[in-house]
């Protein structure tokens, strides 16, 4: 059975809600609220599949109940309804700005309330049985590419060690380049942990909140001129090939996270690298445009990757790997996606088998 809690100060409009919702062909379960402050001392506690609010309340107005139970994680994703005499342009866009799903101007009709009602529960229904979809493709993948990612830096790094128990057997060039294996190995194991983990908490943030800005709302100015160059370079020295990197940035400040813009230009470099041969030239320019965006360009000249590639990018995802040995899952341009998406901006690739690829990262600059 469906809860449905009703926030409304007029009681005769709220009994008529009611008695229209209990009396329905639905089986539905009807709390009631006088106010906003008992509205969401209500909602908080029995946790309903729909919020109906008036705007104009004493103690706390609709919009206030919204904000306050969209900042609380166990209640940020109740669909939730205005109703409201006032419903001009300016009101329906402060209730959406905030977050909500859908405004019922009153007066309403009995049919247009059961039919606002029936639909946010169906659409969140909907929402709901695709986010479980998505989620089981995911275990899916996770299960298929997991012990084969997680085997090979750990398999090279047992195999390696158990060389070095004989040390003394072996110059001091094919010693060191064991220890370089190792730590290599170990390097990649790192990643592919880290990797999981921050794709992890990104979904589950996507999943509570409706949204990844939530996992990077209160971003800190950063400095980008520095990041991007450092982080590029040492991805390069990384694969041994600091001479293809040619970097050409602009200073500016970007609204994110040092360690956010690190990461995004570490997993876009990283990619041209991983998939193009030595001694050809992986470019980043990254520059102030026209449309009021900062935009990072990363080209190579490397193997590229089909229109099918490009539309099945996502995580645990990889391409040819029967022709091409990858390292990692697939994770790096998913998270770099989500990444954007918090910030209110974009990644756009094209690509041509044999030919390369270009990713453009366009980054919001502060006003």
């Amino acid at each position: 059975m469906k809860k449905i809690l009703v926030i409304e100060d007029e009681k005769n409009i709220r009994n008529r809600i009611v008695d229209t919702l209990e009396l329905s062909n639905e089986a539905y379960q009807v709390f009631t609220a006088e106010n906003g402050r008992i509205g969401v001392d209500i909602a908080q506690k029995e946790l309903p599949d729909l919020i109906i609010s008036d705007v104009m309340m004493p103690e706390m107005d609709g919009y206030e109940v919204l904000k306050a139970l969209r900042s609380n994680e166990a209640t940020a994703n109740i669909p939730f309804i205005f109703l409201s005499a006032k419903a001009d342009m300016a009101h329906i866009r402060e209730g959406m700005n905030l977050g909500a799903d859908d405004y019922l101007p009153k007066p309403f009709s009995i049919d247009e309330l059961l039919r606002t009602v029936s639909m946010r529960l169906a659409k969140f229904d909907a929402h709901e049985k695709r986010s479980k979809q998505e989620l089981e493709e995911v275990r899916l993948r996770i299960a298929s590419s997991l012990p084969h990612e997680f085997r090979t830096p750990l398999s090279g790094l047992i195999g390696f060690a158990e060389m070095l128990k004989n040390y003394k057997q072996f110059d001091d060039d094919t010693v060191n380049m064991m220890i370089d294996q190792v730590r290599g190995n170990a390097e990649r194991l790192q990643r592919l942990v880290e990797n999981f983990l921050l794709y992890a908490q990104i979904e589950m943030s996507i999943l509570r909140s409706g949204g990844a800005g939530k996992l990077f709302q209160a971003d800190r100015l950063t400095i980008a001129q520095e990041i991007i160059s450092t982080s590029a370079e040492a991805v390069a020295t990384r694969h041994k090939r600091p001479h293809d990197l040619e970097c050409n940035v602009e200073r500016t400040v970007l609204n994110m996270m040092a360690h956010n813009l690190k990461k995004v230009i570490e997993e876009i470099v990283d990619n041209a690298f991983k998939f193009s041969g030595k001694s050809t030239k992986v470019r980043l320019d990254a520059c102030r445009t026209e449309d009021g965006y900062y935009s990072v360009v990363v080209s190579d000249t490397g193997r590229g990757m089909s229109k099918e590639d490009l539309e099945n990018i996502g995580a645990y995802t990889q391409f040819d790997r029967e022709t091409h040995e990858q390292q990692g899952m697939g994770l790096g341009l998913t998270i770099v996606r989500r990444i954007m998406e918090g910030h209110a901006g974009t990644m756009e690739i094209t690509s041509t088998p044999g030919q390369g690829t270009v990713v453009v990262l366009k980054f919001l600059i502060l006003p």
